[in-house]
């Protein structure tokens, strides 16, 4: 091949058994047959920020209620899905207190001063955090003093331990608390996706390791808000990628965060060049 080719990607021009346009294959019209010594670059990327700041991996709100005879009302809500400023954030998590517990008053007001959401009830409540949830689910599930999880319309539901969706990264919530009428969540940051991982498992040598063991290309940092694009280039020659020796015909390209979910971009498209180049 010559010294530096060049191909441009699109998901516009995903294969119709693709899964969505952050999960995709592509097609090459002739494969790459790449030689000793080939490397390859992620650039000219073009990603839109178009998920939402409440998706269905970060939805869940996990949160006990103390009664009077000391029995243990655990639940588990699902906001609606949607992006949130926090102003909206507190009346939407207010609402679904309010519709899941109509005798307990609750209130959520937003604190601009400290960027914090402040829920108050006339009854004293704890969220959990994720740890508390597991070991709830580990050791109490069976016991006759746990009646299982509630949903939204206090019907019992299942938890998976292994994705449990909680919003208590977005309230910044990690530290266990004892039950009161009032909580003070930490700062609420609803960028959930700081940085995307393309992950393509049909290009390199898996030379590259996440922060969970897997293997992405490119990790791209979010640097524009909801609406607008987020463009990333080659920035550093070891931003390279060895490809030597590989035939490259069709590509699978998913777009995930941190966590390992992909990123619903709710139709948007993706676009972004692979750079071959011979090193002498």
């Amino acid at each position: 091949m010559d010294k530096i080719k060049k191909v441009y990607i699109d998901s516009r021009y995903k294969t119709n058994d693709s899964v969505s346009n952050s999960d995709f294959k592509f097609e090459l019209k002739e494969a790459l047959d790449l030689p000793d010594n080939t490397v390859c670059y992620i650039d000219d990327i073009c990603i839109p920020h178009t998920w939402y700041s409440i998706e269905d991996y970060n939805n869940k709100l996990y949160i006990e209620n103390t009664y009077p005879d000391f029995s243990l009302s655990a639940s588990v809500l699902t906001l609606p899905e949607g992006n949130y400023n926090a102003t909206t954030l507190a009346a939407t998590l207010q609402a679904t207190l309010q519709h899941s517990f109509p005798n307990e008053n609750y209130r959520c007001v937003y604190n601009t001063a400290r960027g914090s959401i402040t829920i108050t009830s006339d009854r004293s409540f704890r969220i959990y955090t994720d740890l508390e949830v597991i070991d709830i689910q580990n050791n109490l599930l069976g016991n006759p003093s746990f009646s299982g999880w509630v949903d939204n319309n206090n019907q019992l539901t299942t938890v998976d331990l292994n994705d449990l969706r909680s919003m208590n990264e977005i309230i910044r919530h990690s530290s266990p608390i004892v039950p009161e009428s009032t909580f003070e969540t930490g700062f609420i940051d609803l960028l959930n996706v700081h940085n995307i991982y393309i992950h393509c498992g049909n290009i390199g040598n898996y030379n590259c390791i996440g922060v969970r063991g897997d293997n992405p290309i490119k990790k791209v940092p979010v640097s524009s808000s909801f609406g607008y694009l987020i463009l990333d280039s080659v920035v550093a020659p070891h931003d390279k990628i060895d490809v030597s020796r590989q035939s490259i015909k069709s590509m699978n390209f998913t777009l995930k965060n941190v966590h390992g979910n992909v990123i619903n971009l709710h139709g948007a498209h993706i676009s972004l060049s692979l750079i071959f180049q011979t090193i002498e």
